[in-house]
């Protein structure tokens, strides 16, 4: 893009990590007006979409992640090694072994400890925890706070999710934006929220008669997901997050909470075998006030589905306790079973199946265009502000791809 805009010439690296990081405002503008321009050329389709996201490493040193109390430890660590170093060097000064050269590397090696503990320490003092949704503490960076340690493909990374919707039509992207957490499926509403508002500048409205499909992998499988897609009047195609997570060893999918019925009178949830689990109290799991409903122990180690319940039926004789649910306080079951619940129907039939089908040819292909063909294998900057603009940058750059391609065939057409 960069070439292009300045006649072919060749941009040092600096000049254009000063224009992302100084424009990062301006480039969302850019995305919607290249948007715009891909509706005039009648590249939208507006009836189904794919969200997804590519996890990629960051400008941040994965060694510089941990809790305030694990850097706090790295901290007494480094300064301990530090010391140590400094007790080599006297000893070997003491012998006569220390020459020039080995003064010169004594002392960038202390200044290297220094720096680490100076910067890391300055860090813990005046950063607190992160903390996660249900109360837990997360892991910081002291190389980049916004960033986040990430599952990839390729084991645990430190780095930023860029997150795409993209319209079934053209595979062309209607939202795009970068996340530094290590879930990807809580920022769903959000990125619907900023589809609605790219398409009503496209001149496109969602019908909510006819609802558009939004399909998404399981990661993005929950309740506010398949709620936040409702609301905003799309129909959600999201799989089971269980399909994920393996089956039983009769090849049957694990129960999670969602295959429990509440009974709002009673006060009680039902399992899926008809057994009764009776409100047992509250309890505070990492910082979350949760209602506690339990089975009674003869239901659980009588019943013909225990090992959905359980990772093993042998464990089914050693078994203390009924089945336990922690159900957070602000949860509340939804009337007429849960939207997880339906979703798991609905994709037990072929024709959900066949829809489910078409997300991979949707949006797979634009990660594969924007990983390989545009070689973005990292983010180079820091903060989230600045990674945002530089994905929004990469996403412009594929839709102007699909301008082009439209645009040339008219002038063939011509």
């Amino acid at each position: 893009m960069a070439k292009a805009l300045t006649g072919d010439m060749e941009i040092h690296w600096t000049t254009i990590a000063d224009f992302i990081s100084g424009n990062s405002a301006k480039v969302q503008e850019i995305f919607t007006r290249v948007l715009i321009y891909c509706g005039e050329l009648d590249l939208i389709g507006g009836e189904t979409y794919a969200e997804d996201g590519l996890r990629l490493p960051s400008n941040a040193s994965i060694e510089n992640s941990g809790t305030i109390e694990q850097l706090q430890g790295r901290v007494e660590l480094y300064k301990k090694m530090a010391e140590k170093h400094v007790m080599r060097h006297i000893a070997k000064d003491e012998k006569g072994e220390i020459d020039e050269e080995a003064q010169e590397s004594f002392l960038k090696r202390q200044k290297q400890l220094h720096q680490r503990i100076e910067k890391m320490q300055n860090f813990v003092l005046t950063e607190k925890d992160k903390i996660g949704k249900e109360g837990q503490a997360l892991q910081s960076n002291v190389t980049d706070n916004e960033s986040a340690m990430i599952k990839s493909p390729k084991g645990f990374i430190q780095g930023y999710i860029g997150i795409a919707i993209a319209d079934d039509k053209n595979q062309v992207i209607v939202s795009a934006e970068a996340f530094g957490t290590a879930n990807e499926g809580e920022h769903m509403p959000l990125m619907l929220d900023n589809l609605l508002e790219n398409l009503e500048a496209v001149g496109m409205t969602v019908d909510k008669e006819n609802p558009p499909i939004m399909l998404a992998d399981a990661n993005y499988f929950s309740e506010d997901s398949l709620a936040a897609c409702e609301e905003r009047g799309f129909e959600a195609i999201i799989p089971d997050v269980q399909e994920k997570r393996g089956v039983d060893g009769e090849g049957n999918r694990k129960f999670d909470v969602n295959d429990f019925k509440y009974n709002e009178e009673q006060n009680k949830y039902e399992c899926p075998e008809g057994k009764s689990l009776e409100h047992k109290g509250i309890a505070v799991q990492n910082g979350v006030e949760r209602e506690i409903y339990q089975a009674r122990l003869p239901d659980c180690k009588s019943c013909a589905k225990f090992s959905q319940c359980s990772w093993s039926k042998k464990e089914q004789s050693k078994l203390k306790q009924g089945r336990k649910l922690l159900i957070p306080k602000e949860k509340k079951p939804l009337e007429g079973g849960t939207q997880c619940g339906k979703m798991r129907e609905k994709l037990g039939t072929e024709e959900y199946q066949a829809k489910y089908s078409k997300r991979i040819g949707i949006v797979e292909p634009v990660f594969g265009n924007i990983g390989y063909c545009k070689g973005l294998n990292r983010f180079t900057l820091r903060g989230k502000e600045k990674v945002n603009a530089q994905w929004q940058l990469y996403c412009i750059v594929h839709n102007l791809g699909k301008c082009l391609d439209a645009y040339n065939e008219r002038k063939r057409c011509a």
